[in-house]
């Protein structure tokens, strides 16, 4: 299993010593932090299982249907969490959260394992090779 990605904790990490937004606070951030990092074994076994996979939005869905009530809330969860980091680092680029969302969605690509399935621009699901 892959450790918590370096690049969320460094740019969390970032934002903990004044890079940030004024109106977020450090314990909303390390809240944040913790709850990825919670999140995480799941989300990589349910990757692992087909179950689940990254979109070219930044955000996880469901490749086939619906999921069992758990996993669904983890992946809200997980989106809602996603959707927040991407607001913080809009306004603290400049950019859109659509623009940050995007970005990290072509990291999470980059990153997928063998296996794993990635949702194109086209709306297409594809196992990565």
């Amino acid at each position: 299993m892959k450790p918590f990605p370096r690049l969320l904790t460094v740019m969390l990490a970032a934002m903990f010593v004044g890079f940030g937004v004024a109106s977020v606070r450090a314990d909303d951030l390390n809240d944040l932090k913790q709850r990825f990092q919670q999140r995480y074994p799941a989300l990589v076994k349910a990757k692992a299982a087909g179950t689940i996979g990254e979109t070219a939005k930044g955000y996880v869905e469901a490749v086939k249907g619906s999921v069992p009530g758990d996993l669904a809330k983890l992946m809200a969860d997980e989106n809602a969490d996603r959707r927040k980091l991407y607001e913080i680092l809009a306004n603290k680029e400049g950019t859109t959260p659509e623009h940050i969302a995007e970005r990290n969605a072509i990291r999470n690509f980059e990153r997928a394992r063998s296996g794993e399935y990635l949702k194109g621009r086209d709306g297409q699901w594809h196992q990565k090779k």
